[in-house]
């Protein structure tokens, strides 16, 4: 095995300090991570407040019935967000809304949010700083897991060094007596947190998208592609072997990173379209993952995976002209994309045309999601706050 393949040799025995912010400060308004590895920590409810929005059409006048006129603070700093990136609620538990925050390694899970008897707690796995280090985005499966994408060139290898580059999505369980609870001890023996599986060919990674199974679709940010990730049957909770991974990249799909601005992605899974949010390019683009021709295998492969290339896959592009676009909300018949330059939530349908606009109170807006009841969802990772839009 690969000696990159052990963890030991990725971190530090000082686990609690943290290495190479992709770019310090930015994206938490030069507040520290604050977090300790492999801990949690449980909080009562963020007393929701209210914003009205300061520009832009509200409430009756907007079109898209996502959209309204009073934006609802959900939690906060205090819970434990730092530099919350992207939110999720998760398909096997839907009262559970899982947010990712770049500058703690970890996560701040609410269990019935925007309710009286909402609760929080923040979770840290021991081994976040590779497997979650510097979190950009996630996406859940049906199954109780998710995956999550890195903003980082793994800066880490028994302390700060210079990134290797060995880096990519990690797949995790979203089983609450698993996650960040198995495989904390440190220095490692058999087990190396409770990730399920980690494959390594997509460093500074901004976006990604469940297709089916532990399949994925990944926002490569340092090469500038896309990438399918399929871990196939995972190697069990802080496990190390990835040789029986599948890693597709559309060689000519391109894509740019803007550091600290995620760019997401979302499947439609009945059609088979990905829709992308090319983030430095300032447009959305859609690729049919069903185009495209094998051209066989790739060099660099690091984890003993199959790793081909694809060529010739069609793409259109949808929306051109956007300031820092990042979030981005699939539903049946529009696209919801946040503005990251405008702090505005922008809907387009299915071919690119505007629908409507709203501008938010947000300071830095990033990933956005649809809750279980039909409503806006939103990651403020300036004012690190998780925001529910409400008429």
């Amino acid at each position: 095995m690969s000696p990159r393949l052990s963890l030991s040799l990725l971190l530090s025995l000082s686990l609690a300090s943290c290495g190479g912010d992709p770019n310090p400060g930015d994206d938490a308004s030069g507040t520290e991570a604050t977090g300790e590895p492999g801990t949690t920590s449980t909080s009562t409810a963020t007393e929701p407040t209210t914003e009205p929005t300061t520009s832009g059409t509200t409430g009756e006048a907007h079109v898209v019935p996502e959209f309204g006129g009073t934006f609802t603070v959900i939690g906060t700093a205090a819970d434990g967000l730092n530099a919350v990136r992207d939110l999720e609620f998760n398909p096997a538990a839907p009262e559970q809304l899982w947010t990712f925050n770049m500058l703690s390694h970890g996560v701040v899970i609410y269990f019935e949010p925007g309710t009286a008897q909402q609760t929080s707690e923040e979770r840290i796995d021991a081994y976040g700083q590779h497997f979650m280090a510097y979190v950009s985005s996630a996406a859940f499966t049906d199954d109780n897991t998710f995956a999550t994408c890195q903003e980082s060139r793994n800066e880490w290898n028994v302390g700060p060094q210079d990134p290797d580059d060995f880096m990519g999505p990690a797949l995790w369980p979203a089983d609450l007596d698993i996650f960040a609870k198995v495989g904390q001890a440190f220095p490692p023996g058999e087990q190396e947190g409770s990730h399920l599986d980690m494959l390594h060919q997509s460093p500074l990674c901004m976006g990604i998208a469940h297709e089916a199974g532990n399949a994925f679709w990944a926002f490569d940010g340092h090469h500038g592609n896309i990438v399918r990730y399929d871990f196939q049957s995972d190697h069990g909770p802080g496990g190390g072997d990835h040789s029986d991974g599948i890693i597709t990249r559309y060689v000519d799909v391109t894509v740019t990173r803007t550091g600290n601005i995620p760019g997401h992605m979302e499947l439609d899974h009945a059609t088979g379209m990905l829709y992308v949010v090319d983030t430095g390019a300032g447009r959305i683009f859609r690729l049919d993952t069903a185009s495209g021709t094998n051209i066989g295998t790739l060099p660099g492969d690091w984890d003993g995976a199959e790793y081909t290339g694809v060529e010739g896959a069609e793409v259109k592009v949808l929306v051109e002209g956007l300031d820092e676009p990042s979030g981005l909300a699939l539903l049946a018949d529009r696209l919801l994309v946040s503005e990251h330059g405008t702090g505005d939530i922008i809907a387009f349908d299915l071919d690119g045309q505007e629908i409507d606009r709203m501008a938010t109170p947000a300071k830095r807006i990033m990933g956005i999601t649809i809750g279980p009841a039909g409503d806006l969802w939103y990651a403020d990772a300036g004012a690190n706050e998780i925001v529910r839009v409400d008429p």
